[in-house]
């Protein structure tokens, strides 16, 4: 068979064509090939960039190896091919472009071109190429010499970015508050939301334009300027009830409101500032209110300057801050001499011991108190005075001091009883009001919170009741096809533990097993399980640390913590992607130690890496509260990255995220590093199987009548005798009548003395019995600062009868 022994190298590409039989073809033996096709097609072999002679009328396909990678499935089959038949599917697209250069002997080329090949599950990709034209002898095009690349990921990512924006967009639109952004210097109006024109005035062409012409008045009341500061220093400006005129209303007409605004820079790659971020919200309904109660204040000063009565306010100190006109007139004090007036010095000598005593009494416990003594009067003249007071106390409830009303009751006992009510319910309002403030406001922390575990739980508890409701009605009629019905309950139940345990974690009150971790090996181990859990889609990467320090925390805890950051990698690249789990060894500073609260110092560091969507900035400062997602409503519970941040913090260690939006996103675990010269434990296997008891006698000491009767009918279910005790007392003397046991299952947290106690009890007249604890506490006698105490066995409530099984036999088998 004749060889093209004159084409050299060329790679995989080049020896096929050089064991080609060429003879019967259009081309002939590739002896007889025209010089411009064998120089154009040495080029093309020998070229890193995917290239393509096509020649003669046919267009006969000649390739490199660059582009046999680039064939979708047609190497070697296309090689020798005429173009209709090598590039059949994208031929309507190129034959134009073909037989244009061949006709007009211009090239061609082309920076974006789509064309539809079928490859991979795909058909469609996106190239950038050029067309050559080959002259033969004659001074005709010959052919064709094509070379290009594959840009489907570029212009991929592109369209990504593109969409990216418009959610981003979206976003600003259906955000709650007034927000906008504005480009430059001029300060542009490039995105506003419905919120903000609502504040501006919906008739009102802002967009594309600067401030100073969108909102002319705007610029005039100077905050235009305050924009000008907050682009040339790049520090954020804070605006609190500003009060500002809009020409907001379908006739221009301006109208004043008041608002509360920040100004926020946002810098460019290179940290200049491009941008300035608005958000605003209209509090003037707020600030009228707080104005009229600054002139309910006001009056209520003129009332108690006019008042018949003595009013008088003091500190937490017990000094005067505050008398009234008729009380400054009963002992002769000027008002500029209040604040340095001693009302003890009027006080009746025989009085003082019964006042003070009510007095300090009541600062003490921060009460009121009502008392009548004798004090001496401008004129020398004691008089009978009744003091009613009581406590006041600021937003945040600290207290501030008495406020109290004096009545001169040595003519008139009973002053009008209508104006003391008056003044009385006056100051009751005002405490009323200031309790339903700071009540406010501590329900406004913990709303979020709470609010998130009482759906969670109500959602888990509708299922266990309705399952159990409808169990009760079915056996009721003597049906018993209700296995649904029960195992939909257990879910419901082992989702509301599920739950717990996320909240302990987060609050950093799960009890932990903590050992000796190799994180190598413990990532090597779950590869297998992570391709399982996250698909084919998504292509998992290891890249493991040689030298690589040990650590010490709870394994199962750590592992869940990988697993569940891999899982939300996985949703954040909803069209595949790659995720890459990485160990090193690092070391964090002094600076930032402190800065984060952390000990300086060696830590081993493992990141969980994706190429998903990333993370805003104002996304990762919220990752970590409880119950913020950015999933779909039952995607999610916005618990994950809190209970990692938990279990990392409970287990000194730093947990950081670093994201990019449209890139990917990247959470670095920091775990202090461990000295001990002790190997790392093997993993223990999960038992498959319930491990039924072979008759041994198990002591179950439980306070709890229905968790004692669950945890016996279970241990008798599984094998096992069972001797019962309610109290630590009863399970000592059913050991000192010589009942013979062969494991001690005790609650940990009982009344008179808690299990750890009945255990050294125990075991002081049994030693080496086994000892199995149960407790649903996260602070008691076997877990101290959220660590299991070494040795111990402990069953975490609520548990199942399969985790029941595992642990007794775990226990009884130490």
């Amino acid at each position: 068979m004749p060889k093209a022994t004159f084409l050299a190298g060329g790679g995989e590409a080049g020896e096929l064509i050089r064991s080609f039989d060429w003879s019967g073809t259009v081309l002939g033996r590739p002896e007889t090939w025209p010089d411009a096709l064998r120089t154009a097609l040495a080029v093309c072999l020998n070229s890193a960039i995917p290239s393509a002679v096509y020649w003669g009328k046919d267009f006969i396909t000649l390739y490199n190896d660059a582009w046999a990678q680039q064939a979708a499935g047609r190497h070697p089959w296309a090689m020798g091919r005429p173009g209709r038949e090598s590039r059949a599917d994208i031929w309507d697209t190129i034959r134009p472009q073909f037989e244009n250069v061949v006709a007009t002997g211009r090239g061609f080329s082309t920076e974006r071109q789509r064309l539809p090949i079928k490859r991979a599950g795909e058909t469609e990709s996106w190239w950038s190429y050029s067309l050559v034209p080959l002259y033969d002898s004659d001074g005709h095009v010959g052919g064709l010499l094509t070379q290009g690349f594959d840009i489907t990921a570029q212009v991929r990512a592109q369209q990504y970015h593109a969409q990216e924006i418009d959610r981003l967009r979206d976003m600003f639109r259906q955000a709650p508050g007034a927000v906008a952004i504005l480009s430059g210097p001029d300060h542009v109006y490039e995105i506003a939301n419905e919120s903000y024109f609502e504040l501006v005035g919906q008739r009102r062409d802002i967009m594309g334009k600067p401030i100073a012409i969108a909102l002319p008045e705007m610029a005039d009341q100077g905050f235009a300027g305050l924009m000008d500061k907050v682009y040339n220093t790049g520090e954020p400006f804070v605006g609190r009830g500003v009060e500002v005129t809009i020409n907001r209303g379908d006739t221009g007409a301006p109208e004043r409101r008041h608002v509360d605004f920040v100004y926020q820079p946002i810098r460019n790659a290179d940290g200049a500032v491009s941008d300035i971020f608005v958000e605003a919200t209209d509090v003037t309904d707020r600030v009228l209110g707080e104005a009229i109660l600054r002139e309910s204040e006001q009056r209520f000063r003129l009332v108690a300057e006019s008042a018949p009565v003595m009013l008088w306010m003091g500190d937490a100190q017990g000094k005067c801050l505050y008398l009234n006109h008729a009380q400054r007139a009963f002992w002769g004090v000027a008002e500029e001499d209040v604040s340095t007036f001693n009302w003890n010095t009027t006080v009746h000598p025989d009085d003082i011991k019964v006042l003070s005593q009510s007095f300090i009494k009541a600062m003490r416990e921060q009460t009121g108190f009502s008392v009548e003594a004798r004090y001496r009067r401008a004129d020398g003249d004691w008089r009978i005075v009744h003091t009613n007071s009581h406590p006041r106390f600021d937003v945040d409830g600290t207290f501030l001091g008495m406020i109290g009303v004096n009545v001169d009751a040595t003519d008139v006992r009973q002053v009008s009883s209508a104006l003391e009510a008056a003044v009385e319910e006056r100051t009751q309002k005002l405490m009323i009001a200031e309790s339903q403030l700071r009540q406010s406001q501590k329900m406004e922390a913990i709303g979020q919170l709470t609010g998130g575990i009482a759906h969670d739980f109500n959602n888990m508890l509708a299922v266990v009741m309705g399952g159990l409701n409808l169990l009760q009605r079915r056996l009721a009629r003597g049906d018993t096809d209700v296995g649904r019905y029960v195992e939909g309950a257990m879910e419901g139940a082992r989702r509301a533990a599920a739950l717990t345990n996320r909240l302990l974690a987060f609050s950093r009150q799960q009890q932990l097993a903590p050992e000796q971790i190799d994180a190598n090996r413990l990532v090597q181990g779950m590869t297998d399980l992570l391709a399982r859990t996250l698909g084919e889609a998504i292509k998992v990467e290891t890249v493991l640390s040689a030298g690589l320090w040990r650590t010490f925390a709870d394994v199962n805890q750590l592992e869940a913590a990988i697993l569940n950051l891999a899982v939300n990698a996985r949703d954040a690249m909803e069209h595949g992607g790659r995720l890459t789990i990485e160990t090193a060894n690092a070391h964090i500073d002094d600076a930032y130690a402190r800065e984060h609260e952390l000990s300086q110092g060696q830590y081993v560091q493992i990141s969980v890496t994706d190429t998903g969507s990333g993370m805003s900035a104002d996304v990762i400062a919220k990752a970590f509260d409880p119950f913020f997602t950015t999933k779909a409503v039952g995607k999610g519970t916005g618990l994950g990255l809190s209970q990692v941040f938990g279990f990392i913090r409970q287990s000194g260690g730093h947990v950081k995220i670093y994201s990019e939006t449209g890139v990917g996103t990247s959470v670095k675990i920091y775990l202090p590093r461990e000295y001990g010269g002790q190997a790392p434990a093997e993993r223990r296997q999960a038992q498959g199987d319930v491990v039924a008891g072979s008759g041994e006698i198990v002591l179950v000491v439980e306070d709890e009548e229905r968790v004692r009767a669950f945890s016996i009918d279970s241990l008798r279910e599984l094998g096992y005798t069972v001797v019962e005790a309610a109290s630590p007392g009863e399970a000592l003397r059913i050991i000192e009548a010589g009942q013979a046991v062969s494991l001690l299952f005790t609650d940990v947290v009982m009344p008179g003395m808690n299990g750890r106690q009945l255990a050294d009890a125990v075991l002081a007249k049994r030693p080496g019995l086994k000892v199995l604890y149960t407790t649903g506490y996260t602070r008691n006698a076997v877990v101290h600062n959220g660590v299991l105490d070494p040795g111990t066995n402990l069953l975490v409530k609520p548990f199942t009868i399969e985790q029941l099984a595992a642990k007794v036999r775990q226990a009884l088998d130490s």
